[in-house]
């Protein structure tokens, strides 16, 4: 009876062994999509796509938004809890911008905030368009049009480093201070 109860036991933790193992791979799993799904592209960022409305965001998220006053009527940010270092920016009642101003979320290139305006121009290339920062005597906008119509995203740099970057609609990533 002992040799049965023992056998019966190594048969039990090898069958936790395999259980323990399936649930570390899918919470891997988990993670990696949950990272690979939370990158800014020209048209948005993970379930979000500009052009949404506000509604249609709070569905995507399964989350709240939270609205920051702009002084504008057609124009605001929202923020979403839980994604505290992006703003969405609504104009006439549909996302046309996303922004990103800290590290941890990258362009679907790769480039975040912190990298150099060196791994920006070797991304971009001939595609990039310099111009300097209207505040920062320091600092550049980098602009790129994308391949989608309509599109592009913008980089702002100071002393050489990305401090802060937006996609979306081509006209409003333009609009160096928001809704203003």
């Amino acid at each position: 009876m002992n040799r049965e109860l023992f056998a019966l036991i190594r048969r039990s933790n090898r069958i936790c062994s395999l259980l323990a193992g399936i649930l570390l791979c899918l919470g891997s799993t988990r993670d990696l999509v949950g990272q690979e799904h939370w990158v800014l592209r020209d048209d948005g960022i993970g379930p979000i796509k500009i052009g949404m409305t506000p509604t249609q965001m709070k569905g995507a998220l399964h989350q709240s938004l939270q609205e920051e006053e702009s002084g504008s009527e057609n124009c605001y940010y929202v923020r979403a809890l839980g994604h505290r270092h992006l703003a969405f920016m609504i104009e006439d009642g549909k996302l046309s911008r996303i922004d990103v101003d800290a590290r941890g979320i990258a362009t679907s290139t790769g480039i975040q905030v912190g990298d150099s305006e060196k791994k920006v121009r070797e991304i971009y290339g001939s595609k990039l368009a310099v111009t300097e920062h209207k505040y920062i005597d320091t600092g550049h906008y980098f602009t790129v049009r994308s391949s989608k119509p309509g599109f592009g995203i913008r980089f702002e740099t100071d002393k050489g480093k990305i401090f802060e970057f937006y996609a979306g609609k081509y006209e409003s990533i333009q609009y160096v201070e928001g809704c203003l």
